[in-house]
């Protein structure tokens, strides 16, 4: 089968490969569609050393069953699925304790084994959901991304009527934006350096958007919320400056929940973190629950990702599509991968 193999940095290849055998409680899937994560994205840029060349990268995906194995009896071959892509030992304490997102033993496609950036991938049958009719493989494929933002959400939480401000205007803060809409909140403000992601955040439901190349975002919300500040933070670009911006931007007792993953030390106030008491959570990954709640969404339409995605590229493009990204070109976003 054909797949894109990456070597590290920018050295992605597509070659052929064994197609991948499947045991008796799996499934071999045809990957019908498969997005390019913001992740994947930091290691062809060399940012990033979480995955170990070469490896077959590709983690939001979805697609079509082929084979399955003898012991699977919820599915059928043609049936049209999404993949949650980690899996996790279900024993340790976090499992034990509703917190397997972060299990000691847990491994993610296209991370620690073969991803879907091939024609086929063998997957637990357990990880496979039914994709609705009305829900495109594109559309499926970025099940996954929202996942991160709705446990982020919900590990914030988000109340009725919450002012909040999402920091960073890329994948997961427009996901984060949409799944903040539907949690109930007030205003919504997004921050931003770049006008053409800013200008999607207020056609997806931003009340106000900020470009913080411009303006001082700290100064604005501020001002917008009488001197307040918001009530909840959502950063989702992983730098000092955002962290900061995020942390001076909430009222006194406000929430705080970092999604980005870029700068891996920061300085931070944490003076000013103990006098206004503000509550600041890491959230990472999602759960089973999070992956199905997010399904749900984009099934019920309460969360829209058709404007997400900018780029149908075949495989054979990757590296274009890798570039697109990198480059930042306007109006590219999810790019997603059809093998």
């Amino acid at each position: 089968m054909k797949a894109a193999v990456w070597y590290g940095g920018k050295d992605v290849k597509i070659e052929e490969v064994p197609e991948p055998e499947i045991k008796s409680d799996e499934v071999l899937v045809r990957v019908r569609a498969v997005g390019i994560c913001g992740s994947e994205l930091h290691a062809y840029e060399g940012i990033s050393e979480r995955r170990k060349p070469p490896l077959i990268m590709g983690h939001e995906f979805s697609g079509e069953i082929v084979e399955i194995g003898r012991d699977v009896k919820s599915f059928k071959v043609k049936d049209r699925v999404v993949i949650e892509p980690m899996t996790r030992c279900g024993i340790c304490e976090q499992c034990l304790h509703g917190r397997e997102n972060v299990c000691r033993n847990i491994r993610l496609l296209g991370l620690h084994a073969s991803g879907a950036f091939a024609e086929y991938i063998s997957v637990p049958a357990g990880n496979c959901y039914r994709l609705p009719d009305n829900i495109s493989f594109e559309e499926g494929s970025m099940v996954e991304p929202l996942s991160v933002a709705i446990h982020a959400v919900n590990r914030t939480p988000i109340k009725l009527g919450d002012n909040v401000i999402v920091v960073g205007a890329g994948i997961i803060g427009l996901t984060l934006l949409q799944a903040t809409r539907a949690a109930g909140a007030g205003r919504i403000f997004v921050t931003d350096v770049l006008d053409y992601r800013l200008d999607l955040a207020k056609r997806l439901g931003a009340d106000i958007t900020i470009n913080s190349k411009i303006e001082d975002p700290v100064e604005r919300i501020n001002e917008l919320t009488g001197g307040q500040g918001a009530d909840v933070a959502l950063e989702a670009v992983g730098l000092e400056v955002t962290v900061q911006q995020a942390m001076r931007s909430i009222c006194i007792g406000g929430r705080l929940t970092i999604v980005g993953m870029l700068a891996k030390t920061m300085a931070l106030d944490i003076l000013d973190t103990v006098v206004k008491e503000l509550d600041i959570k890491g959230s990472y990954g999602y759960t089973s629950d999070d992956f199905k709640t997010a399904l749900n969404f984009i099934e019920d339409r309460k969360v829209d990702v058709k404007p997400l995605i900018t780029n149908v590229l075949p495989l054979d493009e990757v590296k274009k599509g890798f570039e697109l990204l990198h480059e930042k070109k306007e109006g590219a976003f999810k790019v997603v991968l059809k093998p």
